[in-house]
């Protein structure tokens, strides 16, 4: 069992807003329209999407980006209506990957049109972007990225009018998340003092931004916030290229806990038509089948510690320190959580572990299973990472590979076939359905289960998990920690033996999806590895 276990139910955060946006749609004219799906964003209306991976949730934003969406509403406009242009900027997953790809090499100061910017000033105090400002794109963390592309967006001119949201709040800490949530009250009931006085064309900043939004959490859902709720019911797996079937629900009136008890109720409706959960014996028999027959053939001197850190600093430039004089040591059986703030250094160490290009180690030593970094020989890491999944969509995307299927990716890293099958059966993507469909139509969700799939059909000696719930919905987020946790689990109960499961390294901004084999948490403070307590206890 896991120590908390994702539920559909959240509390209200400290602090939140409490206004709620009153559209005037039934007066004025539609801003975005999408016919085919009989969906319209009205003036100043604000929206959420809540539906299960799968649904489509991001085809009805990426409807909603096309300029067809426009010209749709548009259409629909009276003779003698006055209206302000329409303009949209996307914030996903999608614009995360292309943004790296065009701004990767510039620094932060570049991008947001340098110090001298007085919009540029603020945003940066405001996101908590500031240590970051001389950095180079490609070396921010997630949460600092998702940061970066919003104050991007809104200082943009001329500004957008309509920012789509695609999980914004993946990837943020505590601080920025609450910080995300204060910005976009500000930006949906208009305002003039999020920003300095800009003068000129900057004025146009102080107008209001109507915010589509997609969640897959509970907790991402802003009731205070919100016009109407948008249920994206889930096809059966038969009919998943047919248009999303959309429920619009004007929340208006509603009670914040009526709108959460709504969202609630359609995604155990939801639950109810998915594959049931394997129970616990049935997962530990797949888990055992996997590190025990099928992974035998792997050696490594489980005699040595499965992670040394000896004096690690890590920086990308030696102005901006992250880590400083590291000292630790791991078992094979001692799997740790890493905690700490958006650009505090947890995904900076897990490329050094990663050996990617770039990866900031300046000195020190790391050695894994006995082995210096460099000369690893056997020992095998896999990471799973929005990093890594970005990576291998620019990788589909580049070599005209869009055709390559879920199942091909997977057996792309895995020991064996067999590996392969016992890995899709843990995650549940073991449909056919599922594997012979093309990786890039798969959605966000699906992709990522897919990439853990692949991780652990490698059988790698040191898992390294960096926020891998990222666009997961709460059932497939319980389906990965527990496969997670029962592999934790066998290389605890066999500590003695000579156990083929991997050590493994968790990443987290959400505590309650620690499972129970991690013993230990860690946090980064001041630029040292502290340990926080022990989770077993």
């Amino acid at each position: 069992m896991l120590r908390c276990r994702c539920r559909l139910s959240g509390t209200a955060i400290p602090g939140r807003l409490r206004h709620r946006v009153s559209s005037s749609s039934a007066q004025s004219e539609p801003a975005l329209s999408v016919p085919a799906l009989r969906y319209v964003l009205g003036a100043d209306e604000v929206h959420c999407l809540v539906g299960l991976n799968g649904a489509g949730k991001s085809r009805v934003l990426a409807h909603l980006a096309h300029p067809d969406a426009i010209a749709a509403a548009q259409a629909t406009h009276s003779a003698s209506a006055s209206t302000r242009p329409t303009r949209v900027a996307t914030l996903s997953f999608d614009e995360h990957r292309a943004f790296v790809a065009r701004h990767g090499d510039a620094v932060v100061a570049d991008v947001l049109g340098g110090v001298a910017a007085p919009a540029a000033r603020d945003l940066i105090v405001r996101l908590g972007l500031f240590p970051v400002w001389d950095s180079h794109v490609r070396h921010l963390s997630t949460g600092e990225l998702r940061k970066l592309m919003l104050a991007h967006a809104l200082l943009r001119v001329p500004r957008a009018t309509v920012l789509l949201m695609d999980q914004p709040f993946d990837g943020l800490d505590a601080a920025a998340r609450g910080q995300l949530e204060w910005m976009l009250g500000q930006l949906t009931r208009g305002f003039t003092r999020l920003l300095v006085d800009t003068g000129g064309c900057n004025d146009s900043l102080a107008y209001k931004t109507q915010v589509v939004l997609a969640a897959n959490r509970l907790e991402q859902v802003q009731p205070e916030l919100l016009s109407h709720l948008v249920l994206v019911h889930k096809q059966p797996q038969e009919q998943q290229g047919v248009a999303p079937a959309l429920q619009v629900i004007n929340v208006e009136n509603m009670s914040e806990d009526d709108v959460q008890t709504k969202v609630e109720a359609f995604l155990a409706a939801e639950a109810k038509n998915q594959r049931s959960p394997l129970t616990e014996k049935a997962l530990m028999a797949l888990v055992k089948a996997l590190y025990g027959e099928v992974c035998a053939g792997k050696e490594r001197a489980n005699e040595h510690p499965a992670l040394v850190l000896n004096s690690v600093s890590i920086s990308y430039d030696r102005k901006r320190m992250l880590m400083e004089n590291v000292n630790l040591r791991r078992l094979a059986h001692e799997h740790w959580v890493i905690l700490g703030p958006n650009g505090s250094g947890k995904s900076s160490l897990m490329r050094v572990l990663t050996q990617a290009q770039g990866h900031g180690l300046v000195e020190g030593g790391v050695a894994l299973f006995g082995n210096a970094l460099q000369e690893l020989g056997p020992i095998t890491v896999e990471e799973i990472s929005t990093d890594q999944h970005i990576k291998v969509v620019q990788r589909l995307l580049t070599a005209d590979a869009q055709a390559v299927t879920a199942n091909e990716v997977i057996l792309e890293k895995a020991l064996s076939a067999k590996t392969a099958a016992i890995a899709t059966q843990l995650l549940q993507v073991d449909d056919q359905t599922v594997l012979s469909t093309p990786f890039l139509e798969l959605s966000q969700g699906t992709q990522k289960l897919v990439l853990v799939a692949q991780a652990i059909a490698r059988c790698p000696d040191i898992l390294l998990l960096d926020e891998i719930t990222h666009g997961l919905d709460p059932i497939n987020r319980e389906v990965v920690l527990r496969a997670i946790n029962c592999i934790g689990k066998l290389n605890q109960e066999r500590q003695e033996e000579n156990s083929n499961a991997p050590h493994l390294i968790m990443i987290t901004h959400h505590e309650d999806e620690i499972p129970e084999c991690f013993q230990s948490v860690f946090a980064i403070q001041d630029r040292k590895l502290l340990l926080r307590g022990d989770t077993a206890a």
